[in-house]
């Protein structure tokens, strides 16, 4: 058969007035298509049997930043990171990261998460109009991903903004050359603090991710120093943007409704169902890359090894055939039995997110603390301005009333 194909490339989503419509506009060529640089797969089973495939691996990434950058931290970061990794290597760092990032030390921070969010509320009084994200939506998963880390309060802006400069390194393609060098240099910056912050956790350890990392053995194995530097850039960074983005984006579009806002205020909507369809609606990372070590048949076409393929986690999570009503943001669609399958937002397969339960925990708290505190809560009458990479989307700012008196913020007993 005649294989469709698109002059569409990733980087077309960056200057997209709606990124959503362009990509439908390219499914109506076929969910697998023949991109100028890559496959590009934008339904979602498509995109599932790609991302579980035995075949599929991301390493060829790390690779690309191995030819193309400087020796140094950014190369060492970027060429180590876990989501670049292929098996052997990702196997023994998945499971040595397991031993350390486990359910139970995420479960712990619940009753963090939701202190910290009544305080960060609590001093906004009265009917005031505030950037949602600058107070609370980016505070909270930054001080959330610093406490568990062990990062020191005082620096976590430090090392947000360091992380923000380094993840330019992502769309490493578009980059210009002043912020990639810009990108290096932060790296070089977070990389010392992060070796000074490990050396200092080797003589007292504490009980905190870093601390278990360094002590996490699996068949007589640890994580080497630039494993471990990767891995704690790469978490600080993951652990604030994704979760800013994702509660971000969805409450946009849940406070222009306000019969779902009351619904979920009186318990009708759980706040787990609203954050899985803040997830699947409005796609914090747009699209993942993979290259298969043998040919994989998707329907009538067949994908061959060794030709980079970009997942399009935004297009999977908007297409009709698996989602009813696609275009609609409609938490209930979740409590269907039986449900529709899982957003591709955290990946899937081997490389699935690590950090997507924290990231889901830290939503539906920051949800439940909202909503409960400031129910009168809606969209400020301000134009919502998008930055969007190609690679993320999210809010510049979320201008939003806060409606009235503030409802009183018990502390937890």
């Amino acid at each position: 058969m005649t294989i469709p194909t698109t002059d569409f490339g990733p980087g077309d989503l960056a200057t997209a007035h709606d990124p959503y419509a362009l990509l439908a506009s390219v499914r109506e060529r076929g969910r697998v298509l023949r991109g100028p640089g890559s496959w590009v797969v934008l339904g979602h089973a498509e995109a599932l049997a790609v991302l579980r495939a035995g075949a599929a691996r991301s390493g060829f990434i790390a690779d690309i930043y191995r030819r193309t950058l400087p020796a140094g931290a950014a190369r060492d970061e970027m060429s180590h990171r876990i989501n670049f990794l292929d098996p052997p290597d990702h196997t023994r760092v998945r499971k040595l990261v397991a031993k350390a990032f486990t359910p139970r030390r995420v479960a712990a921070l619940r009753p963090y998460v939701m202190e910290l969010s009544r305080a960060l509320l609590a001093p906004h009084e009265g009917d005031a109009t505030i950037d949602l994200i600058t107070a609370f939506a980016h505070q909270v998963p930054s001080l959330v991903i610093s406490e568990l880390l062990g990062v020191p309060p005082e620096d976590r802006d430090l090392l947000t903004t360091l992380s923000d400069r380094v993840s330019a390194l992502l769309g490493l393609a578009g980059l210009d050359p002043a912020r990639r060098d810009d990108a290096v240099a932060a790296a070089e910056q977070m990389h010392r603090y992060l070796r000074e912050l490990l050396a200092l956790r080797r003589h007292e350890p504490r009980d905190d991710l870093l601390s278990a990392l360094l002590a996490a053995e699996e068949d007589h194995e640890r994580l080497s120093e630039s494993e471990l530097l990767s891995l704690a850039a790469t978490l600080y960074s993951a652990g604030h943007r994704t979760t800013r983005d994702l509660f971000s984006n969805g409450l946009s579009v849940l406070l222009r409704n306000r019969a779902l806002v009351d619904a979920a205020q009186c318990g009708e909507l759980g706040s787990t169902a609203i954050v899985e369809e803040f997830l699947r609606f409005e796609t914090p990372t747009h699209y993942v890359a993979r290259m298969l070590t043998a040919p994989l048949a998707l329907g009538d076409i067949t994908i061959p090894a060794q030709e980079p393929i970009t997942v399009m986690l935004a297009a999977a999570n908007r297409d009709p055939v698996a989602y009813a009503d696609a275009d609609r943001f409609e938490p209930r669609r979740w409590r269907a039995d039986p449900a529709p399958p899982a957003p591709l937002s955290f990946a899937f397969g081997p490389h699935f997110c690590l950090g997507a339960s924290l990231a889901r925990l830290e939503a539906e708290t920051m949800l439940d603390t909202l909503l409960a505190a400031r129910p009168e809560i809606a969209l400020a009458d301000e134009a919502l301005v998008w930055r969007h990479t190609g690679l993320f989307r999210g809010l510049q700012a979320l201008p939003v009333r806060l409606g009235g008196a503030a409802a009183r913020l018990m502390p937890l007993s």
